[in-house]
Protein backbone atom coordinates (compact mmCIF):
# COMPACT_ATOMS: atom_id res chain seq x y z
CA UNK A 1 0.00 0.00 0.00
CA UNK A 2 1.22 3.52 -0.83
CA UNK A 3 0.03 7.02 0.06
CA UNK A 4 -0.30 9.82 -2.46
CA UNK A 5 -0.50 13.47 -1.34
CA UNK A 6 -2.71 15.67 -3.53
CA UNK A 7 -2.05 19.32 -4.42
CA UNK A 8 -4.50 20.42 -1.72
CA UNK A 9 -2.31 18.76 0.88
CA UNK A 10 -4.76 16.15 2.07
CA UNK A 11 -3.51 12.55 2.05
CA UNK A 12 -5.42 10.19 -0.20
CA UNK A 13 -4.78 6.52 0.33
CA UNK A 14 -4.45 4.41 -2.78
CA UNK A 15 -4.22 0.66 -2.41
CA UNK A 16 -2.47 -1.38 -5.08
CA UNK A 17 -1.56 -5.01 -5.19
CA UNK A 18 2.01 -6.25 -4.87
CA UNK A 19 1.92 -7.42 -8.51
CA UNK A 20 0.91 -3.92 -9.67
CA UNK A 21 3.65 -2.43 -7.51
CA UNK A 22 6.31 -4.76 -9.01
CA UNK A 23 4.99 -3.95 -12.49
CA UNK A 24 5.34 -0.22 -11.85
CA UNK A 25 8.88 -0.66 -10.51
CA UNK A 26 9.90 -2.72 -13.56
CA UNK A 27 8.28 -0.14 -15.85
CA UNK A 28 10.21 2.71 -14.20
CA UNK A 29 13.45 0.73 -14.44
CA UNK A 30 12.83 0.09 -18.14
CA UNK A 31 12.27 3.83 -18.74
CA UNK A 32 15.46 4.70 -16.84
CA UNK A 33 17.40 2.16 -18.91
CA UNK A 34 15.87 3.49 -22.12
CA UNK A 35 16.86 7.07 -21.25
CA UNK A 36 20.51 6.02 -20.82
CA UNK A 37 20.70 4.68 -24.37
CA UNK A 38 22.80 6.90 -26.68
CA UNK A 39 20.36 6.21 -29.51
CA UNK A 40 17.42 7.48 -27.47
CA UNK A 41 19.42 10.53 -26.38
CA UNK A 42 20.15 11.28 -30.04
CA UNK A 43 16.51 10.76 -31.03
CA UNK A 44 15.33 13.02 -28.21
CA UNK A 45 17.80 15.74 -29.24
CA UNK A 46 16.58 15.51 -32.85
CA UNK A 47 12.97 15.66 -31.71
CA UNK A 48 13.67 18.69 -29.50
CA UNK A 49 15.32 20.47 -32.46
CA UNK A 50 12.43 19.50 -34.74
CA UNK A 51 9.91 20.80 -32.19
CA UNK A 52 11.87 24.07 -31.81
CA UNK A 53 11.87 24.60 -35.57
CA UNK A 54 8.17 23.73 -35.82
CA UNK A 55 7.35 26.26 -33.10
CA UNK A 56 9.45 28.92 -34.84
CA UNK A 57 7.75 28.18 -38.15
CA UNK A 58 4.26 28.41 -36.63
CA UNK A 59 5.18 31.66 -34.86
CA UNK A 60 6.57 33.10 -38.08
CA UNK A 61 3.41 32.16 -39.96
CA UNK A 62 1.25 33.75 -37.27
CA UNK A 63 3.24 36.99 -37.37
CA UNK A 64 3.10 37.05 -41.16
CA UNK A 65 -0.65 36.50 -41.12
CA UNK A 66 -1.16 39.29 -38.58
CA UNK A 67 0.81 41.93 -40.49
CA UNK A 68 -0.70 43.98 -43.31
CA UNK A 69 2.15 43.40 -45.75
CA UNK A 70 0.60 45.50 -48.54
CA UNK A 71 0.57 48.58 -46.32
CA UNK A 72 4.07 47.86 -45.03
CA UNK A 73 5.41 47.36 -48.55
CA UNK A 74 3.84 50.63 -49.72
CA UNK A 75 5.56 52.68 -46.98
CA UNK A 76 9.03 53.89 -48.03
CA UNK A 77 11.98 52.89 -45.86
CA UNK A 78 14.32 55.40 -44.24
CA UNK A 79 16.95 54.52 -46.83
CA UNK A 80 14.49 55.25 -49.64
CA UNK A 81 13.48 58.57 -48.06
CA UNK A 82 17.14 59.51 -47.72
CA UNK A 83 17.78 58.61 -51.35
CA UNK A 84 14.81 60.75 -52.45
CA UNK A 85 16.07 63.71 -50.42
CA UNK A 86 19.53 63.39 -51.96
CA UNK A 87 18.21 63.64 -55.53
CA UNK A 88 17.33 67.12 -56.81
CA UNK A 89 13.98 66.98 -58.62
CA UNK A 90 14.07 70.61 -59.80
CA UNK A 91 16.69 73.29 -60.07
CA UNK A 92 17.40 75.35 -56.97
CA UNK A 93 15.64 78.71 -56.76
CA UNK A 94 17.40 81.97 -56.15
CA UNK A 95 16.35 84.08 -53.15
CA UNK A 96 14.65 86.55 -55.54
CA UNK A 97 12.58 83.72 -57.09
CA UNK A 98 11.61 82.38 -53.63
CA UNK A 99 10.40 85.88 -52.56
CA UNK A 100 8.42 86.23 -55.81
CA UNK A 101 6.70 82.86 -55.27
CA UNK A 102 5.86 83.75 -51.67
CA UNK A 103 4.42 87.15 -52.74
CA UNK A 104 2.29 85.47 -55.43
CA UNK A 105 1.04 82.91 -52.89
CA UNK A 106 0.08 85.63 -50.40
CA UNK A 107 -1.65 87.57 -53.20
CA UNK A 108 -3.81 84.48 -53.93
CA UNK A 109 -4.69 84.21 -50.22
CA UNK A 110 -5.62 87.92 -50.05
CA UNK A 111 -7.76 87.56 -53.19
CA UNK A 112 -9.56 84.54 -51.72
CA UNK A 113 -10.27 86.40 -48.46
CA UNK A 114 -11.56 89.43 -50.39
CA UNK A 115 -14.01 87.25 -52.36
CA UNK A 116 -15.25 85.65 -49.09
CA UNK A 117 -15.79 89.08 -47.48
CA UNK A 118 -17.62 90.40 -50.56
CA UNK A 119 -20.06 87.51 -50.53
Amino acid sequence: MTTHTTAAGSATRVTITFAEYRSLILDAAAWRLLNTSPHVVELLAEWIEWDRRRTLRETSHAVSAAADWRALAAAPTYAELGRRRAVATRPALTPHQIRAQAAASWARVDAWIATREAA
